[in-house]
């Protein structure tokens, strides 16, 4: 008898019902699992946060805040990716939206300059870069520096300036003295108060004329500066500016620009080197100028001009350069003029190379405050500081009330200097003034430049504390340090 085979049936197929509600739940648990997976993204993403705002706690700030510290603490107007504003745009989205919506960091182009055809260009298209620019400035005052090395962008400059004009509160364009003939006056300059023209070469044609504006269209003009273009070649309301600046002009040109600037009250000549055709002295007629309160003269040569000036009312004077240039003009121009300008001279700035003779600082009887820069040997064993010493020479500077030696080779304050200083803690009578401030300015550098800052000067702190304690303010350190005892 064979034995029986076992046959395996199908399982019965699952009811409708369950499978639907089988699939169901696999369903509700793959939807639970998305949740779960969005809601630890979420959390990864929190977490990543606050890891930022601890990393960077600058983010942690009110945006007004971060905004106010861009507008203070950087330099705004250089039109490149590495500087600000823009590179405030590539730090982070918030930063760069914010720097977008504060207007205070576009209103300003130190430099832009187009394209010559032969460098790689910066700036092909200035004129809608710019205009770019400006956009974010919202209603603020502009300044804009621009540079137009032809005259194949002459046009377009004009265009730049005249699209901008009623909003410029400072301009300053070095450009060929061409482009500058062709420009067009058609719009008014309201609120304009500074203004630069520089020519790249001196110009071979002199018998034009350059006016950027009619001169009852720039009210507010005060401030101007001319560089290798003659006063006589611009048309300008010379009778409105305050403070005039010459770079490169010939004397009689400066002469006759003091003529006409009547409310002149700074003036700043930067003499071109000696030039065959000056005129020589007898057919120069001096100046006499009532409202210049202060002059400063830059270089080697511009001490010409000191005997044709007569300033009733000058306060302060700067001899630019180092003092040595003078040394063979001392008699015959800078004692006289000093002399002349004595009674009302107060704020005096010189180059040292390496010490100012005490003659020349003998009759500056009024003088208050004394700057002498670039010395080289002090501020000890020279003879200014034994002659500042009140019981050996009462009445040299009497009235002196600020001594400051700034970028200074030495980083050392001896007892000289000290002993001078205490000696003039005290006002003896109302004739003498009592010095009230010593600033030992030490030279900055460039980061790119090899040589070290200044080491902590070599002084004992005891001395200069019993000044301080006296009454007299001294700093010692960089410009910018608040370095006072």
């Amino acid at each position: 008898m064979k034995p029986s085979r076992r046959v395996s049936l199908p399982m019965p197929p699952w009811p409708p019902g369950v499978l639907r509600q089988r699939v169901s739940d696999l369903e509700a648990d793959i939807l639970h699992h998305e949740y779960v997976l969005q809601d630890l993204k979420e959390q990864r993403s929190a977490v990543l946060s606050d890891l930022n705002l601890v990393t960077y706690p600058v983010l942690t700030l009110p945006l007004g805040i971060t905004a106010e510290i861009f507008k203070r603490c950087i330099e705004p107007g250089r039109p490149y990716s590495a500087w600000a504003p823009l590179v405030l745009t590539r730090i982070c989205h918030q930063w760069r939206v914010l720097a977008f919506a504060t207007p205070a960091l576009w209103d300003t182009i130190d430099e832009i300059e187009f394209d010559d055809g032969f460098a790689a260009p910066r700036h092909p298209q200035p004129e809608t870069f710019i205009s770019t620019w400006f956009s974010r400035a919202g209603t603020r005052p502009l300044s804009l520096g621009i540079m137009c090395p032809d005259t194949l962008h002459s046009v377009s400059l004009e265009l730049i300036i005249l699209q901008h004009a009623s909003r410029f509160q400072h301009l300053d364009v070095l450009a060929d003295v061409k482009s500058l003939y062709d420009f067009n006056p058609v719009q008014p300059f309201p609120i304009l108060s500074d203004l630069a023209l520089r020519c790249l070469r001196d110009p071979d044609d002199r018998e034009g004329r350059i006016q950027l504006f009619d001169i009852h269209t720039a009210p507010a003009l005060r401030r101007l500066c001319l560089e290798n273009l003659l006063p006589s070649m611009v048309i300008m309301p010379w009778a409105q500016l305050t403070k005039m600046s010459l770079v490169l002009i010939p004397l009689w040109e400066c002469l006759d620009a003091l003529r006409w600037a009547t409310s002149l009250r700074e003036f700043h000549r930067n003499s071109p080197p000696e030039e065959e055709g000056q005129l020589v002295p007898e057919q120069r007629s001096p100046v006499n100028h009532s409202s210049l309160v202060s002059l400063t003269i830059s270089a080697d040569g511009d001490e010409d001009i000191l005997p044709l000036l007569t300033l009733a009312c000058l306060q302060r004077f700067e001899l630019g350069g180092c003092f040595g240039k003078y040394l063979e003009y001392l008699d015959g121009d800078v004692v006289p003029f000093l002399s002349r300008v004595s009674a009302t001279l107060r704020t005096l700035k010189v180059g040292m190379s390496p010490t100012v003779p005490i003659q020349s600082l003998q009759p500056l009887t009024q003088l208050t405050t004394l700057e002498l820069v670039r010395s080289v040997h002090l501020p000890f064993n020279t003879d200014i500081i034994s002659a500042l010493d009140r019981r050996s020479s009462p009445d040299f500077l009497p009235r002196l009330q600020t001594f400051v030696v700034s970028e200074c080779g030495s980083d050392q304050v001896d007892d000289e200097l000290l002993d001078t200083l205490g000696s003039r803690c005290d006002a003896t009578d109302a004739a003498h003034g009592r010095l009230e401030s010593f600033s030992l300015i030490w030279p900055t550098f460039e980061y790119s430049s090899a040589v070290p800052k200044a080491r902590l000067p070599l002084v004992n702190v005891l001395p200069l504390r019993a000044l301080a304690g006296r009454g007299m303010r001294i700093h010692i350190g960089t410009r910018d340090q608040n370095s006072f005892y």
